[in-house]
């Protein structure tokens, strides 16, 4: 009996010895497994924050690209605002000498009355203020109307250079559409037909600023795909379909191959010529929609142009 008790006593403490072992080793491969999981969330974060800056950085590439074109932009109304308040600012002397002049009228005798108002025909002929004063209300009009296209312009660059990628608000993507277009009116030739056929759509909860960087994106590289087209055409619509918002920005350009559509959206990869592009921008582009929950594809084939689709599914607050 002793000596069954005995063998008992030497398994069970085989046993023991053995849980254990599978304890400890077991405390070990989780410990290990806690730090590597610390170190995945530390890199992830790491990883977040420098894609973050990549964004901003191709953000400002691109709105490096977008200053000489807003430049002009602002330029033209303001040549003819300056132009304008040149024009008043040379009538403003006449009109301060007409009033002394309207004041001495009231106290002329009737015997100097002729003279007078030759005086003041005189003055007037010479002064100019026959036209000027028929031409007033236009000089204002287009003054009026230069300011408002310049602040038209500054609000489109600041809706567009917002950084916060934290922030999701519902928008309206039309008007992304359309201010967009707006800010790289330079960069689409005078030639290109530009159709836009926007539906009425519902807002979506999204990062403004981020979607219309993917909007200026595509549409400046299909600008750039129609350079040297013979009847360069540009369609651009939107629509609701099934709980999702679909934008379709479409060129009858150069187009692209199989092979070179399967890699348009890797990082650093593309065709344009050294210095002229980063490769980053669909690369990025992608990125935002896909953190958007949304797709982004692509049709092209060459000679034919290419079709993009932003579908970017509609969530309310």
């Amino acid at each position: 009996m002793s000596e069954e008790l005995e063998l008992y006593k030497q398994a069970y403490e085989r046993e023991r010895k053995a849980r254990l072992a599978a304890e400890d080793v077991l405390e070990t491969r989780s410990r290990e497994l806690f730090l590597k999981n610390q170190e995945l969330e530390a890199s992830l974060v790491q990883l977040k924050a420098q894609q973050d800056a990549l964004i901003r950085s191709e953000k400002l590439a691109t709105l490096g690209t977008l200053v000489s074109g807003v430049a002009h932009e602002i330029n033209n109304p303001l040549s003819f605002v300056h132009s304008n308040v040149d024009t008043l600012g040379q009538h403003s002397d006449a009109i301060a000498k007409l009033y002394p002049l309207l004041i001495e009228s009231l106290a002329v005798d009737e015997s100097e009355r002729a003279a007078f108002a030759e005086r003041v025909f005189k003055f007037l002929e010479e002064e100019d203020l026959e036209y000027f004063t028929d031409e007033l209300d236009e000089l204002v009009s287009d003054t009026n109307d230069g300011v408002q296209r310049v602040k038209e312009i500054v609000r489109n660059l600041r809706s567009f250079a917002r950084m916060d990628a934290q922030v999701r608000t519902e928008a309206d993507l039309n008007e992304g559409i359309r201010s967009t277009l707006k800010l790289i009116n330079n960069q689409i030739s005078a030639n290109t037909r530009v159709n836009l056929s926007l539906e009425e759509i519902p807002p979506v909860l999204c990062n403004p600023g981020e979607i219309n960087q993917v909007l200026l994106n595509i549409l400046v590289n299909a600008a750039q795909a129609l350079e040297g087209q013979r009847e360069p055409t540009l369609e651009i619509s939107s629509k609701e379909n099934q709980g999702w918002v679909e934008i379709s920005i479409a060129d009858n350009g150069k187009g692209m191959t199989k092979e070179i559509q399967q890699r348009i959206f890797e990082p650093f990869y593309t065709t344009k010529d050294i210095g002229k592009g980063t490769g980053l921008g669909l690369s990025i582009s992608y990125g935002i929609i896909s953190h958007h929950q949304g797709e982004l594809l692509v049709d092209s084939a060459p000679n034919k142009g290419t079709t993009f689709t932003l579908r970017v599914p509609i969530h309310t607050r």
